[in-house]
């Protein structure tokens, strides 16, 4: 029965990695005082047991295919590229010098751990680039000290031959790869609750620190949410005479109140072609509390009509084209019909957000945030430009354009002195995202709509369903270095330890010696250990982007940094 079980498993791997998943985020939400694993780390564990068991009870290994596993961390990854992006600039213009210091901490440190270790140990040549390709899930350091050998760089000791030390290589990769993505993990993950901070707290903190004026930039998740307003809808009956016979537009230049909709006899009359007021009509006003108590009131008496009170709230972000509003000061932008109805909440200039101050003047392709009632945003669109409004549709065409490109611009590297320099496959993904969102700050209309919810989505299903498979794939070969005595064993933990020892030590110079921000710095040492998951862990326990603003910089600088030394590493083997 356990041989059918695990076979009908390994035969159908589809219903293996979402029953991993679900079994990986159950385990993930259990805490034992500060500490839990996150969904993450649970479900890499789960695919570890499952994967192991499958094999010690019934020879049974599992093959989840690398395009699916890479499928799901370029999706994951471009979701965060996509979450990055706008905040990135900002987070380089605090703290960009501290975010290079935490990646030569971190890489020196792992670098003289694994050389230093692998000869404390005794360990063969070729150990001490693998530990440090592996311990730092940098595969392409493997690359680099294979080639150094390959292209006799590297002189081969006698009574050992070449093959042998690129099976070290392997050995010293293969046996720190699984635990040491664990171990940092686990360790990002808690960090800052290590030292003291409620992690969603802290966040909270750093997003006002980070922040511009509490308003999202255009195009990010976050842009259209509308949350409290300080303004008012009320309903008012008129039966003031100097209004009687009057238009709609009178209302609004003599009382700067916009009437929003006109219920005459139980019926809604368009107020788009300026009707004549009557008496006993309802006028349903906004604008702010104040000033419909101060002048709205004097129509006449405010009555308590639903239906005439009940509006659908629209807002957009308007790329501002027209030249009748170019040039225009936000005094006159006010006064004049376009604005009519709406209520300027935010305005954007080149992705940074510009005070709302009367003689700030208007230019082109400026982006104005907008809210307001169905009828007077679509008024406001068309007297002002392109507007961009929430949808929960997402532009495939840019998803997939965006992937592919970021995917294949990251596989070009350049040779220096032997060693080859660039962002990498997945870094060039998480670039394409930025790049997306970033321009979509500046123009939303750019780039096509990403909804958070399908954002977020990607994200979250992404890096968990690649740490399954993963696992599920590497559990044999983990119990075979397991069972290979004291030295593998001494192997494993001298990679755990090259993994977590520099990024605690990192997080601890950049918290009292570089004075960074604690969560800003999680994601800094995450991206130094070049781990997407560990970044992802921590932004999973603080709820918050926040440190995802220190992942980029440290992530591309550290993979270069690592190959650098994977090369030293394999000539000083």
């Amino acid at each position: 029965m356990v041989e059918t079980f695990f076979g009908f498993l390994a035969n159908q791997p589809f219903v293996t990695l979402f029953f991993v998943l679900g079994f990986g985020h159950l385990l993930g939400r259990m805490k034992l005082g500060f500490f839990s694993p996150g969904s993450t780390a649970g479900a890499l564990l789960v695919a570890l047991i499952v994967g192991s068991l499958a094999f010690q009870m019934a020879g049974v290994r599992f093959a989840i295919p690398d395009l699916l596993t890479t499928f799901f961390l370029a999706l994951f990854t471009y979701a965060v590229g996509l979450r990055v992006g706008p905040r990135f600039v900002e987070g380089i213009r605090k703290e960009g010098v501290q975010l290079i210091v935490l990646v030569m901490v971190t890489t020196t440190l792992a670098f003289l751990m694994a050389l230093g270790g692998s000869r404390l140990l005794g360990l063969a040549p070729g150990y001490a680039p693998g530990l440090l390709s592996g311990a730092n899930t940098i595969s392409a350091v493997m690359g680099v000290a294979t080639a150094a050998i390959d292209q006799g760089l590297y002189h081969v000791p006698g009574g050992i031959t070449a093959e042998q030390v690129k099976a070290n290589i392997a050995a010293g990769y293969s046996l720190s790869y699984i635990l040491s993505i664990l171990g940092i993990v686990l360790l990002v993950r808690n960090l800052p609750s290590i030292f003291g901070y409620e992690p969603i707290a802290a966040a909270k903190a750093s997003e006002k620190k980070f922040g511009s004026s509490g308003h999202a930039l255009p195009g990010t998740s976050q842009a259209f949410d509308v949350g409290m307003t300080p303004t008012d809808v009320r309903v008012f009956q008129l039966s003031n005479d100097d209004f009687v016979g009057k238009r709609v537009l009178d209302v609004f230049d003599r009382l700067d109140t916009p009437v929003l909709r006109l219920t005459r006899g139980g019926a809604v009359v368009p107020i788009a072609s300026n009707p004549t007021l009557q008496r006993s009509d309802l006028l349903t006003v906004g604008g702010r509390t104040t000033s419909l108590v101060e002048r709205a009131v004097t129509l006449g008496p405010e009555v308590a009509d639903e239906k005439a009170r009940h509006l659908d709230v629209d807002q957009a972000e308007i790329v501002l084209t027209s030249p009748a509003i170019v040039g225009k000061t936000l005094e006159q932008f006010h006064d004049s019909p376009a604005s009519y109805g709406v209520r300027l909440r935010a305005l954007f200039r080149g992705g940074h957000e510009l005070d709302l101050l009367p003689a700030t003047t208007l230019k082109r392709h400026d982006v104005l945030r907008v809210i307001g009632s169905t009828a007077t945003v679509a008024h406001a669109t068309a007297a002002l430009g392109q507007a961009v409004r929430p949808t929960n549709a997402t532009d495939i065409v840019t998803l997939a354009f965006g992937i592919a490109a970021g995917y294949a611009i990251g596989l070009i590297s350049v040779s220096i002195g032997g060693i080859p320099v660039g962002l990498g496959a997945m870094g060039g993904v998480v670039v394409a995202g930025m790049v997306v969102s970033i321009v979509r700050s500046i123009n939303p209309a750019l780039g096509g709509p990403m909804p958070e919810g399908a954002r977020a989505f990607l994200e979250s299903i992404g890096v968990d369903l690649f740490v399954c498979g993963l696992g599920l794939n590497v559990a044999p070969a983990l119990i075979a270095a397991l069972s290979g005595g004291l030295t593998t064993v001494a192997v494993i933990l001298l990679g755990i330890t090259t993994a977590v020892v520099p990024t605690f030590v990192s997080y601890v110079v950049g918290l009292y010696v570089l004075k960074m921000d604690p969560m800003v710095l999680a994601g800094a040492v995450a991206g130094a250990r070049n781990s997407t998951t560990a970044m992802r862990a921590i932004s999973d326990r603080s709820k918050s982007t926040i440190p995802a603003i220190g992942y980029p910089v440290p992530y591309a600088l550290s993979t270069v940094v690592f190959l650098v030394y994977g090369y030293l590493a394999m000539l000083l083997s």
